[in-house]
């Protein structure tokens, strides 16, 4: 199922989309999709450490490689 989204944006803004469609080669769709994957991957990534950070710091994760010392 497609749906579609009218989005307001300011003149600056339209303008910076389309600057990046003329870099990328993609439509405005396209780019705008692109971003919506990006920042539910970041905010499933922020949840994720939000949640799991105490932990790790309690056994003493503060870094990937704390992390990668540990499992390799």
């Amino acid at each position: 199922m497609q749906s579609t989204l009218t989005v307001r944006l300011s003149e600056q803004e339209a303008q910076r989309l389309e600057a990046l469609c003329e870099i990328t080669g993609k439509s405005r769709s396209e780019v705008v999709r692109d971003s919506l994957r990006a920042y539910r991957l970041r905010e499933a990534l922020r949840h994720s450490q939000a949640r799991l950070g105490p932990a790790a710091r309690a056994v003493g994760w503060l870094t990937e490689d704390d992390v990668l010392n540990d499992v390799s």
